[in-house]
């Protein structure tokens, strides 16, 4: 549904969440109990107040919300052998490999996050290769694709 047609929604869900109040109480419900006109439509226009306020308040949320979407847009794939694709923030170990990681030291503690330097994580994070390993996000914990050492450590290895 458009910006526009929303808001033409809102604007008819408000004259409708007023209008229908008082007109079932000025001329429906307040003539058996209130003789006098002017007290009973001022009574009526009051409850209309009410109710259509009520209204313009839910009108502008549905006007001015997203449209909704059947995914969130969002798409995180490991399609090759061994792949590791993560859409977020990665704090643990990741090992892709057959060589059992040696890191014994705990991962580096994260970064602070909404930091000056931190950007949105990215729609689409993909790991198409073998032991390939994909992080849509900071990384803090040790990564090993097995394939071969990184300096002194056995298994590849990165911290």
């Amino acid at each position: 549904m458009g910006l526009n047609l929303r808001w033409a929604v809102a604007a008819l869900v408000t004259a409708a969440a007023f209008a229908v109040p008082v007109w079932l109480c000025g001329a429906v419900v307040l003539p058996p109990l209130l003789k006098d006109p002017a007290i009973r439509w001022s009574l009526a226009c009051a409850l209309g107040t009410l109710l259509g306020s009520l209204a313009v308040l839910w009108g502008h949320g549905f006007a001015i919300r997203a449209p909704a979407t059947a995914t969130s847009g969002r798409s995180v794939q490991a399609t090759a052998e061994r792949a590791v694709a993560i859409g977020g923030d990665n704090r643990a170990p990741v090992s892709t490999g057959d060589a059992p990681t040696t890191a014994s030291a705990s991962p580096a503690p994260a970064p602070p996050a909404g930091g000056p330097h931190s950007a949105p994580p990215p729609d689409t994070v993909s790991a198409s290769g073998n032991r390939a390993i994909a992080i849509g996000g900071t990384n803090s914990g040790p990564l090993s694709t097995g394939d071969r050492p990184a300096g002194d450590q056995p298994g590849g290895v990165h911290t």
